[in-house]
């Protein structure tokens, strides 16, 4: 048999330590990840089932057998929601300014850009006024953008008056007023 040095044997020591203790950690992993799969399938299976009624979402008490119908009649349901909130990144969107902040609306239309309205132009508002307002040509066309303002208002119509800025063209108009004045 081959005498090792103290070196050769403490290194062959403390590899046998590492492979026993890897071995450990290992064995401790499995049984954390079983424990933990087998808690969360138990959640799972105890949790209520979620059901979508008209326009309500709720949990169902004891149904098991719930069946989702893709083919069931929806189109009543699909068209109101689309008038009631129609997307507007790809209207043409006019932003006046009406307070004292110069450069605001050229910022509002930059905001608006980052969120993906690409069509949009800046202009001044002759009249101040503390809210801002969206117009818009048609009914639902716009009011996507009512999140972005602090208690802006709705309208339909076009706005005749207060700008120089050809309103021609624009489905939306959106009149900022001193409540979403930025300040810079």
């Amino acid at each position: 048999m081959k005498k090792q040095s103290p070196v050769g044997l403490f290194f062959a020591i403390l590899l046998r330590a590492a492979v026993i203790i890897l071995g450990v950690a290992i064995i401790a992993f499995g049984i954390f990840f079983l424990t933990k799969v087998a808690k969360d399938g138990k959640k799972q299976k105890d949790a209520p089932i979620t059901t979508a009624g008209d326009h309500l979402i709720t949990d169902a008490e004891g149904h098991d057998d719930l069946i989702i119908n893709p083919e069931e009649d929806t189109s009543e349901d699909t068209e109101e929601s689309t008038e009631a909130v129609s997307e507007s990144f790809d209207k043409n969107i006019l932003v006046l300014n009406s307070t004292n902040t110069t450069g605001l609306a050229g910022r509002w239309c930059g905001r608006l850009n980052e969120k993906g309205y690409a069509n949009t132009e800046a202009a001044d508002y002759s009249d101040t006024q503390e809210h801002t307002r969206i117009v818009a040509r048609e009914e639902g066309v716009g009011k996507d953008l009512l999140q972005y303002f602090d208690n802006a208002t709705y309208e339909v119509g076009v706005v005749t008056e207060g700008t120089a800025a050809s309103v021609e063209g624009k489905d939306i108009v959106i009149i900022i007023g001193t409540a979403d004045d930025d300040g810079q």
